[in-house]
């Protein structure tokens, strides 16, 4: 009787260990994802990205004007918008600087600009606006 025992304890934990190798293998692209992290002085620069990997794009803007950065249509064909937001001000009132930050995930390996305008919403594009871009290589 007890070697049946032992086999069926043995087999309980051979399940356990595959079940956990087949969820690790699952998730392993999650576990060894990265952030990349860019601001304002990385403008016009490249930035290598994996798919998995987060790019945080981080910068600064004034609201209280009404001039806010906002991410080009066409700019997230590859690159998903996965969330935006903003970091408070250091002091409280009109006119003080805040930081916007937009999360982007990569969705397969490509080559892609990505193109942020500093605008006001409801004035159209103009020629010479301020832009942020950068040359995104996703592996």
């Amino acid at each position: 009787m007890q070697p049946l025992r032992a086999v069926r304890r043995f087999d309980a934990l051979l399940s356990l260990f595959l079940l956990a190798v087949l969820a690790f293998a699952f998730h392993s692209q999650r576990l060894f994802a990265a952030t990349k992290v860019v601001t304002d002085a990385d403008k016009g620069s490249d930035v290598q990205i994996k798919v998995g990997d987060t790019l945080e794009v981080r910068l600064a803007s004034n609201p209280s004007t009404g001039y806010m950065w906002y991410v080009h249509p066409k700019s997230t064909a590859l690159l998903k918008l996965a969330g935006q937001t903003q970091t408070d001000a250091a002091d409280p009132g009109v006119g003080r600087p805040i930081v916007q930050v937009f999360t982007f995930q990569p969705k397969r390996a490509a080559d892609v600009i990505l193109l942020l305008r500093y605008a006001r919403a409801w004035e159209k594009p103009v020629l010479g606006e301020e832009q942020f871009t950068l040359h995104v290589v996703i592996e």
